[in-house]
């Protein structure tokens, strides 16, 4: 097909020029570029809570996804549990997550999207995320293409796990992929580490300790990222963080 084509040919002309870490952030440039988006993202989802960054078009689309982590709920958040595509309009986004709009709409230029899952035989393991800055909705042709380029980019991720993957099996030799261990995703482990702080200083549950994360990294006006790097190098006074929140 040809959309496939040309949609390989993108992100493997710029494969030899960079490091095996930064393919995710190849297969979301070759996916805004051969669906005619404006950004895109592809981050791996486990869960309600678990949101691992992969990699991102651009620095706007990368700042969509730290949002979408940091209110914990959006179309992402959606398409992975639902296990269906979720296209967005400012109108949808507004009236679904409202505090996510706010920041959304005030943080970067996108006004539309398209959130498509990403599988693992019927399992869903992650979602490709697409942004237009146009505000008009995307068409049914539009979610129909972002699901092909989606399955096409599940493929290869999993591929570089090993034959392994596919039955949902660790790598035979027991090393990860080299997008495993990416910027992105070594960030975004310091939150995990200021929810086990907060639950050991707080006495809560993990999940009460990422809500209370949560709602202290929105009324600083910061990201959950931000917050959790100034938690885990000591910059945040755990004990007074509750109270500070219900304040």
């Amino acid at each position: 097909m040809e959309l496939v084509e040309r949609f390989t040919r993108t992100w493997t002309a710029e494969a030899s020029d960079t490091g095996d870490e930064l393919l995710p952030s190849l297969l979301a440039r070759a996916a805004a570029r051969v669906l005619s988006a404006d950004g895109a993202g592809l981050s791996l989802m486990s869960g309600p809570g678990l949101r691992l960054p992969l990699g991102a078009s651009g620095e706007d689309a990368a700042t969509a996804e730290r949002l979408q982590f940091s209110i914990g709920e959006g179309p992402c958040f959606e398409a992975h549990q639902q296990g269906r595509p979720v296209t967005v309009t400012v109108e949808k986004l507004t009236e679904r997550w409202p505090v996510l709009a706010g920041q959304h709409l005030g943080c970067t230029p996108f006004r539309a999207g398209i959130s498509t899952p990403l599988r693992q035989g019927a399992e869903r393991f992650g979602v490709l995320d697409l942004y237009f800055t146009s505000p008009e909705a995307p068409q049914g042709h539009d979610v129909i293409a972002a699901q092909l380029i989606a399955e096409v980019t599940a493929g290869v991720l999993l591929e570089t796990l090993g034959p392994d993957a596919e039955n949902g099996d660790a790598p035979a030799d027991g090393v990860p992929a080299a997008w495993l261990d990416s910027p992105a995703i070594r960030r975004r482990r310091d939150v995990w580490v200021a929810v086990g702080m907060a639950n050991l200083s707080l006495r809560q549950s993990s999940d009460d300790a990422l809500a209370t994360l949560r709602a202290h990294a929105y009324a600083e006006g910061c990201t959950l990222d931000e917050l959790a790097h100034e938690v885990v190098a000591g910059g945040v006074d755990l004990e007074g963080l509750r109270a500070d929140v219900e304040t």
